[in-house]
């Protein structure tokens, strides 16, 4: 069962399981989860279960101060997965789902039965167009905010600690369509130009690397100007971190190690 860890001045407040079809937040007393402080509006957001897929998407009520997403603002309903992370006023909501990691897993296994990766828009292969060259990317890397719960850093720490750590699986995750495509080769090309891996339609030429070196993802943009945004930032190179968003041709993933 989804739970939400509401913390204030890094204080832990509360811990609440959620299960409810909606569920109101504010500073009005009638709200489910009532957020106190001057900086939250009375109705100030909503949590919304979508009855098809089972996930929860968090919505803005016209409120004031508004909503942060993993530090960006939204300004229409999102779809919440495990670590993400709210600012509402002067509160932060961590939401953790831990189904969620083993519903991945299993969509990562039944989606990457056959050689290729799934493609953006259907469940059809990729077909390579041409054999352009796939340029190296750079592993000097920007540093976006990541999201870890203690029992993972636990686990990643004492793995380390005896020499021998276990390689997590790379995914994307579309974030229209909920299709994961898996990172499961040194490099894995997203873009309109060219062979890829992942075809992102657009009108200007779009093309990226994601690759594995050791333990770590990197993205660098194989454009002349950045093509990738994470985080809302634009970049030419970077280390993809864990709950990463990443924008590209107007396309949106979520990069995620189960």
């Amino acid at each position: 069962m989804p739970v939400l860890q509401i913390t204030k001045d890094g204080l832990l407040l509360q811990e609440l399981e959620i299960s409810a079809e909606k569920i109101a937040l504010g500073r009005d007393p009638g709200n489910e989860i009532r957020l106190g402080d001057l900086t939250v509006s009375r109705n100030h957001a909503q949590l919304r279960r979508d009855p098809a897929s089972g996930r929860y998407f968090i919505e803005n009520l016209q409120s004031r101060n508004g909503i942060r997403l993993n530090n960006l603002e939204i300004s229409q309903p999102m779809a919440l997965t495990d670590g993400d992370e709210l600012r509402i006023g002067a509160y932060q909501l961590l939401f953790r789902d831990a189904s969620e990691v083993a519903r991945l897993r299993q969509k990562h296994l039944d989606s990457t039965s056959g050689e290729k990766l799934l493609e953006v828009f259907g469940k059809s292969p990729v077909q390579s167009t041409s054999p352009n060259e796939i340029a190296q990317p750079s592993t000097s890397a920007a540093q976006p905010t990541v999201v870890q719960s203690l029992e993972e850093k636990n686990k990643f720490d004492a793995a380390a600690s005896r020499g021998e750590q276990e390689l997590e699986i790379g995914i994307l995750i579309n974030e229209a369509n909920n299709a994961i495509f898996s990172l499961d080769r040194e490099q894995v090309v997203l873009g309109n130009d060219g062979q890829v891996d992942i075809r992102v339609p657009g009108e200007e030429r779009t093309r990226a690397t994601v690759a594995r070196r050791g333990e770590y993802f990197y993205i660098c943009s194989e454009t002349p100007q950045p093509c990738v945004s994470v985080n809302g930032r634009p970049v030419m190179n970077a280390r993809l971190l864990y709950n990463d968003r990443i924008e590209i041709g107007g396309r949106r993933f979520i990069f995620r190690e189960i």
